[in-house]
């Protein structure tokens, strides 16, 4: 996960610095100075990760450690957040 995560990350940081680097207005999740996708992962577990994976367990309940791994992804970016929030990362 962390793997994807910091690709993704970067791929978007490099399109904020051509955005920068044209003058134009840098996208949200994009600016190398405001923390990127590492900020936003809580809000798309919480808003789009588990309640999909919820809903799919819902159904298919032999799924449900794919949402017990989803669930420890959002207590990692929870904690993640919590030492950045707190200075300790």
């Amino acid at each position: 996960h962390l793997k994807w995560v910091r690709g993704l990350e970067e791929e978007m940081f490099r399109q904020g610095d051509a955005e920068k680097a044209a003058g134009l207005p840098v996208a949200p999740l994009c600016d190398r100075t405001t923390g990127g996708i590492t900020k936003s992962q809580v809000g798309f577990f919480e808003v789009v990760v588990l309640p999909l994976l919820s809903n799919f367990v819902g159904r298919f309940p032999s799924a449900q450690p794919l949402l017990d791994g989803a669930a420890a992804n959002l207590r990692y970016w929870q904690d993640t957040m919590h030492k950045q929030n707190s200075g300790a990362v």
